[in-house]
């Protein structure tokens, strides 16, 4: 477990491997999140993604932390960040979830949108726009 905190504790070290995030949160503990944190914003996606993972592995999920990574450029980010943020969909407002269901954002944050208004049976308006993927 040091190794990975050690690892993890630089997190602007660009060769930081993706799975050191996850073997901190398997072998850790919560307070170990604060390591993590810090490598939500690592240049390499595969790492911000594991560092998503390493939180909801630890329970430690912050909706208005993660949130900003619905937008992330890589749809692995993404995936993740839908993952941890779906038990508590309910708290993202309509407003911004519906601006993720415009057909100009990449489909993978579309995706993520639908999703997330899904699970409190929430229906998300769309614009008459992206009804027709305009």
């Amino acid at each position: 477990m040091p190794w990975y905190r050690q690892r993890c504790a630089r997190a602007a070290d660009p060769a930081l491997p993706p799975g050191a995030a996850i073997g901190l949160a398997e072998c850790g503990e919560r307070a170990d999140a604060e390591t993590l944190r810090p490598l939500l914003t690592h240049p390499a996606p595969a790492v911000r993604a594991r560092a998503v993972a390493a939180l909801r592995t630890l329970d430690v999920t912050v909706v208005e932390e993660l949130r900003p990574l619905i937008d992330d450029p890589a749809p692995g980010v993404v995936r993740e960040a839908t993952l941890a943020l779906l038990p508590s969909a309910a708290l993202l407002p309509e407003e911004w979830l519906t601006e993720r269901l415009a057909a100009r954002r990449p489909r993978h944050v579309r995706v993520a949108a639908q999703r997330l208004a899904q699970p409190g049976g929430r229906v998300v308006r769309l614009s008459v726009g992206a009804e027709r993927g305009c």
